[in-house]
């Protein structure tokens, strides 16, 4: 009966389900007795906006129109549009729930995107086709591949100069996606003990070429309370990145790993973490190890502190290079709502260079991690 809840809520298209046997006077002679599922309908058509700011990434808005059922199997059909400095995008998704199979979701979704990073610009059409097995209350695992033409003006590193080369490319880009997600956290917003592992596999063709660059990540998530009932929670997070099979040269720079930010070395812009080119452009990388450490405190019934260190480092070779390492530190306050906390961290890089801002202020919802 659990699990027949789920299935239904996993489709997203209802507002509440209820699951529940019959009373017993309803029992038949081999003494089975009816379930009865109540469900309340989320409205077919859902528009949501949203604004955002960040200091390094600058303002944002976004807008999504969703359809629900719009096919008449509980699948739901999304349009959305973002404009940033950074990231804009337009694009759909449709998800099939329990395609097939029960428990398993088929993803479709096609955008046009714009980035403009420190790093690189790109113009690109992506398409994409996933699937992703539940096979546990919160653990999946997905296969899937993905299709993406576009233009690309980097600021990449020449080895024969050893200087920055500017350069514009035509790329099409053939990608195999597999990865998967191991949950046993009590709670995805605000775990209070538990673990998580997640990992992912790439294989790509880049240009029609032979050139195979099978991008691998690995990240996992430690929580163990220490004192009774949570109150304090010591948390560790720890991410693990390489490319193997292919020159730094020849993999498109949004393929690269880049550290810094909010998601992962705190205190640093983003991108703002690892090796730089003489003009000071983010240069990237074929590997990236980094790792976090927070103390999570109650204070009374709804509001939390957190003191933290991150650290992080991007290398040219397959395997990670800690020579290089950076690390940001700072603390936090949590607000608790019922769906989860907000947080707002202050963060300082510690190995400050030229460029890098003395603090970094992070707002959002859900702990780091």
């Amino acid at each position: 009966m659990a699990e027949l809840e789920r299935r239904l809520l996993e489709t997203g298209v209802y507002d509440g389900v209820g699951v529940a046997l019959a009373p017993a006077d309803q029992t038949d002679d081999q003494g089975l007795r009816p379930i009865i599922v109540t469900l309340t309908d989320r409205p077919r058509r859902i528009l949501e906006a949203g604004v955002s700011y960040s200091t390094t990434e600058g303002a944002g808005v976004d807008g999504i129109w969703t359809w629900h059922n719009r096919f008449g199997r509980a699948d739901t059909l999304r349009f959305l549009a973002r404009a940033a400095r950074i990231d804009s995008r337009i694009g759909a998704e449709l998800s099939l729930p329990h395609w097939r199979r029960p428990g398993q979701t088929l993803s479709l979704a096609s955008a046009a995107v714009y980035e403009d990073t420190d790093a690189y610009e790109r113009t690109a059409i992506n398409l994409s086709a996933d699937l992703r097995q539940r096979f546990d209350r919160t653990s999946w695992y997905s296969y899937g591949v993905g299709l993406e033409g576009g233009l690309y003006n980097e600021t990449r590193f020449d080895p024969i100069t050893r200087g920055p080369v500017d350069v514009e490319r035509d790329l099409v880009i053939l990608t195999g996606r597999g990865g998967f997600n191991l949950d046993r956290s009590n709670d995805p917003l605000d775990p209070r003990r538990g673990w998580r592992l997640s990992g992912s596999a790439q294989p790509t063709a880049v240009t029609g070429d032979a050139t195979s660059i099978p991008a691998r990540r690995c990240d996992g998530h430690g929580l163990p309370p220490l004192q009774d009932e949570g109150r304090t929670v010591l948390a560790g997070r720890l991410r693990v990145g390489s490319i193997v099979g292919a020159e730094e040269f020849v993999v498109p720079s949004d393929r690269l790993f880049y550290s810094g930010g909010g998601g992962s070395v705190r205190g640093y812009a983003y991108q703002g973490v690892g090796p730089r080119l003489t003009d000071n452009t983010p240069r990237g990388g074929l590997s990236l190890f980094e790792a976090s450490v927070e103390v999570r405190r109650d204070i009374g019934e709804n509001f939390g502190a957190v003191v933290f260190v991150d650290g992080g480092a991007v290398g040219f070779e397959e395997t990670p290079n800690l020579s290089n390492m950076r690390y940001g530190a700072g603390f936090g306050v949590r607000y608790r709502l019922p769906f989860g906390p907000i947080r707002a961290d202050v963060a300082f890089p510690l190995d400050k260079r030229e460029g890098d801002a003395d603090f970094q202020l992070y707002i959002s919802i859900g702990q780091a991690f």
